[in-house]
């Protein structure tokens, strides 16, 4: 009868052939390695497989982290046990990101819209401040930074001329102490409201250029919109929004530019 054929015990791989085995790995296999045993980290964790792994998806980081100083006796040493992991871990979260933006700081309940409307006169014509968020913006999903006001109530008539003007502030409430950025301050020609009879209706509008954060110029566009009614042009409803590209930006993106100059 034949001998019985020793039990083979499984043996974990010499430490040597670990790091034969590390050069072949990418960075989420080389990351999970480095966690088994102090071993495993130490042969997986090498700082010379996340350079080349820095090299080859992020060269550029490479610049940011120089990788050696000298020690107070003069000779070359690390700086970290291995600097590029946390480069590369750096940059990869940044990529995974893509392009999105962090919530605004602001919200619309923070925010008040000031509008003065100027008979060709110069007399007050409509005078109003209203809460962002009571002024019908449909807020998400698709929603822009667009708002109407409906002031058919206040008996407010533009009247006849060549063109009305119109200001529109906004302001945050709620903090102290309190900031305010004027949005337009311009002129809205009459006429395109149209030769209007009894009881019809017509728009006018004006936009402005508004400007960017930062620097002197911007392609955003300020937009208020009145709607009257009949020959002495009785407002009923003033819009107000802002466009980039002649496109309306979001509410987000409308708050994100607006803490700019009020936070």
């Amino acid at each position: 009868m034949p001998a019985a054929r020793p039990l083979l015990r499984s043996q974990e791989p010499p430490w040597e052939a670990l790091s034969l085995v590390a050069g072949f790995l990418d960075a989420r296999s080389l990351a999970a390695a480095s966690c088994v045993s102090a071993s495993w980290h130490a042969a997986f964790a090498a700082d010379h497989l996340w350079a080349r792994l820095c090299r080859s998806h992020y060269p550029s980081a490479t610049s940011l982290l120089p990788l050696r100083h000298a020690d107070s006796n003069g000779n070359a040493a690390d700086r970290r046990a291995c600097p590029h992991r946390g480069l590369y871990a750096l940059f990869h979260a940044a990529s995974s990101r893509g392009r999105s933006l962090p919530a605004p700081r602001l919200a619309l309940a923070d925010v008040a819209f000031c509008v003065d409307l100027f008979a060709a006169s110069g007399e007050t014509a409509l005078s109003f401040a209203v809460a962002a968020s009571d002024a019908g913006v449909t807020k998400a999903p698709g929603g822009v930074f667009q708002f109407g006001v409906d002031v058919s109530d206040r008996n407010a008539a533009a009247g006849p001329g060549e063109h009305w003007s119109v200001r529109w502030t906004a302001v945050r409430t709620g903090l102290a102490p309190a900031a305010a950025i004027v949005m337009m301050d311009a002129k809205v020609p009459a006429s395109r409201a149209g030769a209007l009879r009894s009881g019809e209706r017509g728009e006018a509008w004006a936009t402005e250029r508004m400007p960017a954060p930062g620097c002197g110029g911007g392609r955003l566009e300020a937009e208020v919109v009145v709607g009257v009614r009949g020959e002495e042009r009785l407002v009923e409803m003033v819009r107000l929004g802002v466009l980039l590209d002649c496109r309306y930006v979001s509410v987000d993106e409308g708050l994100r530019y607006l803490q700019h100059f009020l936070l």
